[in-house]
């Protein structure tokens, strides 16, 4: 008999997804950083977009582990 672990592929490309749009998110910060830093982007400008950028991430942290937890119903 075929064991379960708790998880569906249709959770594990969610969670892949979540993983690529964290990187992506990551990449846009530095970017950001390193314009701000050669003045060609206002500072203010740079705060801000980093800002919430780090919020977003925060949120779809949130996504990221419901969709990689193990559930026992699922087992």
């Amino acid at each position: 008999m075929k064991d379960k672990h708790g998880l569906s592929q249709y959770r594990l490309n969610h969670a892949k997804s979540y993983a690529q749009n964290f990187l992506e998110a990551v990449n846009k910060i530095e970017m950001m950083c390193q314009m701000s830093e050669q003045g060609l982007v206002d500072y203010g400008v740079a705060e801000g977009f980093i800002a919430r950028n780090i919020n977003e991430l925060d949120k779809n942290w949130e996504y990221f582990k419901g969709y990689i937890e193990q559930r026992e119903d699922m087992r």
